[in-house]
């Protein structure tokens, strides 16, 4: 297992304020959150493959860290479904399978398009400007068709941010919590069944589609686009577990 530089998992941090290990208000809780990070962004991109285990003695090598916070930090995980406890074996990376796959796109396909449904009748004219700035940011990053760069934590973080802002004005926290969580479970089968950029170029026209909705404040429309999307992605990540799909 490659080791990972205390520098290196520090940057792996999406807060750019977060402290470093050297820092004396750096606490035992400060050190599982940014381990959290580490190994979660470490899971999503597929640096740590589907059903590969996740021995602590090798991930104290990899990530320069003590057992304790390592353990907490994978309970963490494992509440949120990217890692598995197995009795007397540790843990492993949660597996890709087509089924769990299926059960993830029916829970965002039916939760997705009722939130964007109730932002779209309670939110304000600050969430309408929220979604088109975030729109704005990820059509800075966004795929064209032949881009043949791998999918990066910057697109995919620009990708999350513009969906979750578009349910935000729903003000439903729990489910917004959800669907973030849904989200990180759905970036891995993205990676796996997109080779690059060029690949998510098919949906661009949805997320265009779907901002100019929003702004015309047409509900019904919207929502329809959404279902669409998420049956469209859905589609295109089952193709990686048919035998002419498989990586």
């Amino acid at each position: 297992m490659p080791k990972r530089s205390r520098a290196h998992v520090e940057q792996m941090v999406e807060a750019v304020s977060a402290p470093t290990f050297h820092d004396p208000d750096f606490n035992a809780a400060t050190v599982t959150s940014v381990l959290h990070h580490a190994l979660r962004n470490d899971i999503i991109s597929l640096a740590l493959s589907p059903g590969s285990h996740l021995r602590i003695r090798d991930l104290r090598d990899r990530y320069a860290a003590g057992a304790t916070p390592l353990r907490e930090a994978l309970c963490t995980l494992a509440g949120e479904g990217l890692v598995e406890a197995e009795p007397q074996h540790g843990f492993r990376v949660a597996p890709a399978t087509r089924d769990d796959l299926c059960s993830l796109a029916l829970l965002r396909g039916e939760i997705e398009p009722m939130a964007l449904k109730l932002a779209m009748q309670t939110g304000d004219a600050a969430w309408r400007q929220g979604v088109i700035d975030s729109y704005e940011r990820f059509a800075k990053v966004r795929s064209k068709i032949g881009d043949e760069r791998p999918i990066d934590r910057d697109w995919e973080n620009q990708h999350r941010a513009f969906h979750l802002a578009l349910i935000a004005g729903c003000n439903q926290p729990q489910i917004i919590a959800m669907m973030a969580r849904w989200y990180d479970l759905c970036d891995r089968y993205r990676r796996l069944a997109s080779p690059n950029l060029g690949a998510t170029a098919g949906t661009n026209g949805d997320h265009e589609e779907l901002v100019n909705a929003v702004i015309a404040n047409q509900i019904d429309h919207a929502v329809e686009i959404l279902r669409r999307h998420v049956d469209d992605t859905t589609r295109r990540h089952l193709a990686y577990f048919e035998p002419s799909g498989e990586a």
